[in-house]
């Protein structure tokens, strides 16, 4: 068999159905590391896709883009495992549903998910009607299944595979227990094709969303207003309403007040008091231990400075305050399972989404660094914290006790600022290995 290359950015959940059904068809596809916004915009690249999209699939024959048609040609080079459908009919279902998910559940699914990982700009009016939207399809599928174990025929094809591929981040970002509620024939049936052990092999376990993931500050796009429309969020003042002529009346003496006697027939004071939310410690740590450096100054800095990335971070070591921040260095325990790239980019997408909590008292980065092809890959991050502990994060996010944190010691060491520019600010290496992906928490 010919080799097969598969281009696209680590995480992209449209590569997600052209992997897993090459496992069920075991067939080998390669998937170097891959940066959208500089790999896909050189003149070599863009010969093979003009349009410089990604998943792109590179054969002896030539090349295929659009991730569809490359799923499909994937589950098409071994007619025995009849991903495709057992008949002619069947293979037209399959085809049906694949061509549901890109009109009815990867449209909704990405406009209401991608803000919330960061990847667009929040848009409240459209996040509403796709969360209206996806909820059509997925009461179509829900009626659907209903009635049937998979979607076509009586075993996983290429329409399972491509659908529960689009539903995986929804689901674990951003779709409640509240808002799967009504959907229990498709959760049913999600949930069996993600623990077949050729999904896990790509995608890893999927925790469902315990609650959604908001936007986190990404900025709202509100439009331009035209003549008299308001800003959104604003509610409209009420008509004043004539007022009405009162009659004069002769005033009325005032009486006493007595004081309220208590008796057996009073009412009882409620026992509940709702109690007032206690502020976080980091915030009661600003107030009374007010720090000089400001992280959204320093944030600012780092996201405007152009690729001057020794400029800013000279102005990080001017301003940086030890005795209120600390940075620490967390190494993965578990490095020697990190065998492929998706789903060890994957760990490190859940880690950024679950440190929401303290965002304005957090900065740093999350690394994959190694040999992808002899499937040895670590992960390491660099954080700036307010204050002396780490407990603040592991507290906010289980998936960080899975790493060993080490402090940085103060003053911190040339070789120290040496390795976290080379983490904040580089594309590797990263001690001494290729960086495999990276992600920024700002």
């Amino acid at each position: 068999m010919s080799e097969l290359t598969l281009y696209v950015d680590s995480g992209n959940f449209r590569a997600f159905k052209i992997l897993i059904a090459a496992e069920y068809n075991g067939i080998d596809i390669k998937v170097p590391a891959f940066k959208i916004g500089q790999d896909n915009k050189n003149a070599t690249f863009l010969k093979k896709s003009p349009l410089g999209r990604v998943p792109l699939l590179e054969t002896s024959s030539g090349c295929i883009f659009e991730s569809n048609a490359i799923a499909r040609y994937g589950a098409k080079m071994r007619r025995d495992t009849e991903l495709c459908g057992v008949s002619f009919f069947d293979n037209a279902k399959v085809d049906m549903w694949i061509d549901f998910c890109s009109h009815d559940i990867e449209l909704p699914a990405t406009v209401w998910s991608y803000p919330a990982l960061g990847y667009i700009p929040y848009n409240p009016a459209a996040t509403a009607k796709a969360k209206t939207d996806l909820a059509k399809a997925l009461k179509v599928l829900d009626d659907y299944l209903g009635d049937n174990t998979y979607l076509v025929g009586d075993k996983i094809t290429l329409a399972d595979i491509t659908i529960v591929s689009a539903l995986v981040y929804p689901f674990k970002f951003v779709c409640d227990p509240a808002y799967r509620k009504p959907f229990g024939n498709v959760m049913r049936w999600f949930t069996t094709c993600v623990n077949q052990p050729a999904f896990q092999t790509i995608i890893g376990t999927v925790e469902l969303a315990t609650k959604e993931l908001t936007s986190g500050g990404a900025p709202v796009i509100t439009g331009g207003s035209k003549g008299g429309d308001k800003p959104k969020g604003e509610k409209p003042k009420a008509e004043k309403k004539p007022k009405e002529e009162k009659k004069k009346e002769e005033p009325k003496p005032k009486e006493e007040k007595k004081p309220k006697k208590k008796d057996d027939d009073d009412e009882p004071e409620p026992d509940f008091v709702e109690e007032k939310k206690a502020e976080h410690p980091f915030k009661i740590m600003d107030k009374s231990n007010p720090t000089p450096f400001v992280m959204d100054t320093w944030k600012k800095t780092y996201s405007n400075c152009g690729g001057d990335y020794k400029g800013a971070m000279n102005s990080f070591w001017e301003t940086f305050d030890s005795a209120g921040w600390s940075i620490y260095r967390g190494d993965y325990n578990y490095n020697d399972e990190l065998k492929v790239l998706f789903m060890s980019s994957n760990l490190i997408a859940g880690f950024i989404q679950r440190t929401e909590e303290i965002r304005k008292w957090l900065f740093g980065t999350m690394t994959l660094r190694g040999d992808e092809a002899k499937k040895q890959m670590k992960i390491s991050c660099y954080f700036l914290i307010r204050g002396d502990s780490i407990e603040p994060l592991i507290k906010c996010n289980d998936d960080a006790e899975c790493y060993t944190w080490t402090k940085l010691n103060t003053p911190v060491s040339d070789a120290d600022k040496q390795l976290l520019f080379d983490y904040w600010c580089s594309e590797g290496p990263l001690d001494g290995e290729a960086c495999l992906d990276s992600r920024v928490y700002k």
